[in-house]
């Protein structure tokens, strides 16, 4: 064993020394707590921190001109120490939905806009669910299954197989399933055949061939084209959903359906959902900054 891979295991030996007492503290005392482990966060990564610092930083003068933007508490470092304050919360959550103690989670969880996916589901070709790193992505998949109808979670292989079994408990809670996404093109398009609903995150780094650049916040990066193109292949509807925390509560937002322009080009429509996916994320980071994950390098990759 190598010594990275000794630091790899000791971050998961870490991970679920911490978990168990945030399942088996009551609720708010286990958020509390997180906050808390949060705040130490901050102190004690200065290198994420300054990761952060420096893309809010760069981005100022896009971020400005959005009015949802300017009402928020909004100076960098304000939205960085709460983001890392919400990843403490993420953690202890997490590992409540990790040791099946989620009752009271789910409870937490309020929903806006259900009236889209019916509406979408009556057409009978399937949804492809877009969201992002925010907030308690994981009970978004997991409220859903719980609450709605069972979802197909699109998802990485972590490098680490002890870290996929952590999140494989995790995400099959509720009648959920996983479809890896380097080798499950063909269970995507069936799961979608059965007017089932499909979940990804774009807002991660895809080159290409299956990324192309598009702007994000003013600046050019590589994003995913398989929800346009799954669209586009399905005729399945393209539809955002996003979480955010208010207070006690975490509060599901579904907006209506990206409509994937007309035009003789299959490039073309694809790009055009891709920019239109682009800009859903970005409308929701604006209003709850604080709930994205600013500390990954989302541009990275542009110049080389």
């Amino acid at each position: 064993m190598t010594l990275k891979d000794l630091k790899w295991y000791a971050a998961y030996i870490a991970l679920m020394t911490i978990m168990l007492p945030f399942a088996v503290m009551p609720l708010r005392l286990s958020v509390q707590a997180g906050k808390s482990l949060g705040r130490l966060l901050y102190l004690i990564l200065p290198k994420w921190r300054r990761i952060g610092l420096e893309t809010i930083t760069s981005l100022l003068p896009q971020l400005d001109r959005y009015p949802e933007w300017r009402v928020q508490p909004n100076t960098p470092d304000a939205v960085i120490r709460q983001v890392f304050i919400n990843i403490g919360v993420f953690v202890a959550e997490l590992s409540r939905l990790y040791f099946c103690k989620d009752a009271e989670l789910l409870k937490s969880v309020e929903f806006n806009g259900l009236e889209h996916v019916k509406k979408a589901r009556e057409r009978g070709r399937g949804i492809i669910g877009i969201t992002a790193h925010c907030g308690n992505w994981e009970l978004l998949a997991l409220a859903f299954g719980a609450s709605v109808t069972p979802v197909a979670v699109i998802a990485r292989t972590m490098k680490k197989d002890y870290f996929n079994r952590i999140l494989e408990k995790i995400r099959l809670q509720h009648g959920n399933k996983i479809i890896y996404r380097d080798s499950g093109v063909k269970e995507m398009f069936s799961f979608l055949k059965t007017n089932g609903i499909i979940g990804i995150l774009p807002d991660q780094v895809v080159k290409a061939p299956h990324g192309i650049l598009v702007d994000f916040f003013g600046k050019p990066a590589w994003t995913t084209v398989m929800p346009a193109k799954l669209a586009l292949k399905t005729g399945s509807a393209l539809i955002p959903f996003f979480i955010h925390r208010d207070g006690e509560k975490n509060i599901i937002t579904i907006y209506p359906e990206i409509e994937l322009m007309t035009s003789e080009s299959d490039e073309e429509r694809i790009l055009d959902g891709t920019v239109k996916m682009n800009r859903a994320i970005e409308n929701h980071i604006v209003r709850y900054p604080d709930q994205w994950n600013w500390l990954y390098r989302r541009w990275k990759g542009v110049n080389g």
